[in-house]
């Protein structure tokens, strides 16, 4: 019994992180938790392959996530760069 809470226990911490990031609200422990799960001999491997695809997909968002922002300062300064050069002709 002991070892199938041990199980259990890692199963909840794991969901815990995943559903944390998976709605936005995470902090960078619960990513560190997450990368540390992915460790394969250190955890049962079944365990060690989720996380570890879970994090590949955050790190895929997260890098998303800032080309987006820097997307969205390049069009940002392409505008002021407009209205500024439309206001020399006003």
């Amino acid at each position: 019994m002991e070892f199938e809470r041990y199980y259990l226990d890692l199963f909840e911490m794991l969901s815990s992180a995943c559903n944390k990031i998976a709605t936005g609200q995470y902090e960078k422990s619960d990513a560190d938790r997450l990368f540390e799960f992915s460790k394969k001999g250190r955890y049962p491997s079944f365990l060690a392959e989720l996380a570890e695809s879970f994090g590949m997909m955050l790190v895929k968002v997260e890098a998303r996530e800032f080309e987006r922002s820097r997307f969205i300062e390049e069009l940002e300064k392409t505008k002021a760069d407009f209205e500024n050069y439309s206001q020399k002709f006003e």
